[in-house]
C-alpha cells in the first residue's frame, strides 16, 4: 500500500475532497438538531494560509484534510476518512503525513478541534486537551474538544 498526502488542485481533486466531507463531517447524524450547509466554495478553502489535502491510497481519494498555517503553528481541521475504510489505520497514516508536512513547513505545535467521537483516536496519536481559541471553540466547535500537540 502506497500513501500520498496530496494538494488538492484540480477540479477532481476539489470534487473528492467535497464528497469525502459530505460523506463524512457534513451528515445529521454527526450534528444531531441542526441542519448544516456544506458550502463548497467557503473562503478559508482558498485562503493562500490554508491547504487542503487528499489522502491517496494506491492513487485514490480515501481521506480529507486541511492544514492552516500559523506561522510556528498550525490547526488541523476537517479531518475525514471514507466511512467504509475507517477503522483500519488510514486516519493513523493521515496523522503521521499532516505532521510530517507541517513539520516541513516548520511548525512546531498544532492544534485541532477533536469531534467528541473521535477523542479517544487523538489522544492514542498523542494530542492533548487544550483550549487553544476559546472563541472559536464556542462559535464553531460545538461538540468538540479543542486539542494541541508538540512537534
Amino acid at each position: 500500500m502506497t500513501y500520498e498526502l496530496h494538494s488538492v488542485k484540480t477540479e477532481a481533486d476539489w470534487r473528492a475532497m467535497h464528497d469525502i466531507r459530505r460523506a463524512t463531517l457534513f451528515t445529521p447524524d454527526r450534528h444531531p438538531g441542526h441542519v448544516i450547509v456544506y458550502d463548497e466554495n467557503h473562503p478559508h478553502d482558498h485562503n493562500p494560509h490554508n491547504q487542503p489535502f487528499l489522502l491517496m491510497l494506491d492513487g485514490t481519494p480515501i481521506g480529507v484534510v486541511r492544514l492552516d498555517d500559523r506561522g510556528s503553528e498550525g490547526v488541523v481541521r476537517l479531518v475525514a476518512i471514507v466511512p467504509e475504510l475507517q477503522a483500519r489505520g488510514h486516519g493513523r497514516m493521515l496523522g503521521r503525513l499532516v505532521e510530517e508536512e507541517a513539520r516541513r513547513r516548520g511548525m512546531r505545535r498544532l492544534m485541532l478541534n477533536a469531534f467528541i467521537g473521535s477523542i479517544g483516536f487523538y489522544e492514542k496519536m498523542g494530542w492533548h486537551a487544550e483550549v487553544w481559541d476559546a472563541a472559536e471553540s464556542t462559535e464553531y466547535a460545538g461538540r468538540s474538544m479543542q486539542m494541541t500537540k508538540s512537534l
